[in-house]
């Protein structure tokens, strides 16, 4: 399986997940507006989980935009470079965004929920008799989108490589 695959198959899972959460989201205003203006009776969980689901889709969004290059960047350097140089910081600038990514989204990620997971943080619109959301599970979107922009990262990596030894390759 080469990289191209390997990434397509996770994004079609990544922007399954995301379709599903934006239908849901709007699935869950209208609920809203249908029982707060029309049955005059609104809905508790609704503003809740319509916030919880946009901050999902947010963040899993940004690893997505990551994954398909559609994220800031300033190419005023790279626009200068030789072929090689670009591949060269491409692995470069993917080391600094896994370095960061690891440590503010997976390790800061990771502790900010299991700390509000450990003191059993519950969202109180989704809290139904024994059941209880705790927030902490909201926030573990944080180290995921963390590894999947670590994930997307790496791969990018191999492929600057794959580039560079294939140019290399083709000059001789």
């Amino acid at each position: 399986m080469n990289i191209s695959t390997l990434t397509q198959m996770v994004n079609r899972v990544l922007v399954s997940i995301l379709i599903l959460f934006m239908g849901l989201m709007v699935l869950t205003v209208i609920w809203q507006v249908f029982t707060r203006f029309i049955i005059n009776d609104p809905s508790v969980f609704t503003d809740e989980l319509s916030r919880y689901l946009l901050i999902w889709i947010g963040i899993l969004g940004g690893a997505y935009t990551f994954s398909v290059k559609r994220h800031l960047a300033l190419e005023l350097l790279a626009s200068r470079l030789s072929y090689k140089r670009k591949q060269l910081q491409s692995i470069f600038i993917n080391i600094l965004i896994i370095v960061f990514t690891y440590i503010s989204l997976v390790y800061g990620g990771s502790q900010y929920a299991l700390t509000t997971i450990a003191h059993q943080q519950v969202s109180p619109g989704l809290s139904i008799g024994e059941y209880k959301l705790l927030i902490g599970y909201v926030y573990m979107v944080i180290p995921i989108s963390g590894v999947l922009i670590i994930f997307y990262g790496l791969l990018d990596i191999l492929e600057s490589f794959k580039n560079i030894n294939s140019n290399m390759s083709g000059e001789e």
